[in-house]
């Protein structure tokens, strides 16, 4: 198995260390803009595998001719939301990234699946799957994941209990309008305040140590990849192409082929209206983009 991870940044780095850890793949690929950070970081990691007494090679730079004929790549690069920047703004600056990262991926590597981790999230993955010209099954957004083990981790300090077996998530976009799904016996005002908690979870982060999180995310990463290389997924909250080409985080299954099952929703009707709301804006923001040009 081979797994590239374009963007060697804090992300990027504990995505490939898991990889290494969880003895997942043989070969891996780090590919960044900043080629000296790239390589140094994949000697660390190489080093990192003989001390673990593991083989798997590492290498890193560049030149996207690394990823060649790989299965698995992940796109974390792109910049993050300054203070007072719309998410639109972000979206054009990480469009352009996103799009050529895509199109050298599906010159290298044209049986990968993709795996996007650049935010904003949904978009992005549209942008993926419109530059590399994949098939949608083969485009995964990781959005999902995170902010569900976010939602579990707020009610597992709130209720005192282990949540590693909880099957609260979330769905919907990935902004202050995802919709959390809670299977424990909470009132309104409860299910608001760890709401609210689960939405600026990565913001508490990024108020603690001025950057973004980056463990949980590459979790979240790892999730997706254990399923597409063992095939025996469980359902996963991962932001997938419908058939209308709208991505959004929703559970799926996901096989070695990609994305195998869309699950029904089953929505209350509150939930739905949400949803639809963010499927409008997700619209707008998709024509305002002018993607033709990608």
């Amino acid at each position: 198995m081979k797994i590239a991870i374009i963007g060697a940044g804090n992300v990027g780095a504990s995505i490939a260390s898991l990889l290494l850890s969880r003895q997942m793949c043989d070969n891996i690929a780090l590919i960044d803009i900043n080629s000296n950070l790239a390589k140094a970081k994949a000697i660390d990691l190489s080093q990192m595998a003989i001390a673990l007494s593991q083989s798997a090679k590492v290498v890193g730079g560049d030149d996207y001719k690394l990823l060649e004929n790989f299965d698995i790549v992940i796109i974390t690069a792109g910049v993050a939301r300054k203070d007072g920047q719309s998410r639109l703004e972000l979206a054009k600056i990480n469009a352009n990234i996103v799009a050529d990262a895509s199109k050298k991926i599906a010159k290298f590597a044209p049986n990968s699946t993709i795996i996007v981790v650049t935010n904003p999230l949904d978009i992005m993955v549209y942008v993926a799957y419109k530059s590399s010209g994949f098939n949608k099954s083969k485009i995964i957004g990781m959005a999902g994941e995170l902010d569900s083990a976010r939602l579990k981790f707020s009610l597992q300090n709130y209720l005192g209990k282990d949540m590693k077996d909880s099957k609260s998530c979330v769905i919907g976009m990935h902004n202050d309008s995802m919709i959390c799904l809670s299977s424990e016996n909470l009132n309104s005002n409860e299910l608001e305040n760890i709401k609210s908690q689960t939405i600026n979870g990565g913001a508490l982060i990024v108020k603690l140590m001025n950057t973004s999180a980056f463990y949980a995310p590459a979790a979240g990463v790892i999730n997706i990849c254990q399923a597409l290389i063992y095939g025996n997924s469980k359902p996963l909250s991962c932001s997938v192409l419908d058939d209308n080409l709208v991505a959004f985080s929703r559970l799926v299954k996901i096989d070695k082929n990609g994305v195998k099952e869309l699950l029904e929703l089953n929505l209350e009707q509150k939930d739905r209206e949400i949803l639809d709301k963010s499927i409008d804006e997700f619209i707008i923001n998709i024509n305002n983009l002018n993607l033709n040009g990608f």
